[in-house]
């Protein structure tokens, strides 16, 4: 019977290790992919070629709230249409 719980109780707390794993590099703003953030939309675009495939349909950068943000339209390989937005690095310039 111990052991059953036991069994039950493993995946339970490797989801817990994972989700808190995510959780911290949600909250420090680092991407998931593990890559740096971008400083020029030319390395956003390079960055979403490498991750996601497919083709650049438009690419731009806004200012927002102090921040840049690089806004990228992509076609899937699926032939469907994505918008991205991709927090640029604290030094990056729109």
């Amino acid at each position: 019977m111990r052991q059953d719980l036991n069994r039950i109780r493993r995946p339970a707390r490797r989801r817990v290790v994972l989700l808190a794993a995510l959780l911290l590099v949600l909250a420090t703003g680092l991407p998931v992919t593990g890559t740096a953030a971008p400083a020029t939309l030319e390395e956003a675009v390079a960055q979403v070629e490498r991750t996601h495939g497919g083709r650049i349909l438009s690419a731009r950068s806004e200012q927002r709230n102090g921040q840049v943000v690089y806004v990228i339209r992509l076609l899937t390989d699926a032939q469907q249409v994505r918008n991205l937005e991709i927090r640029g690095a604290e030094d990056a310039r729109p």
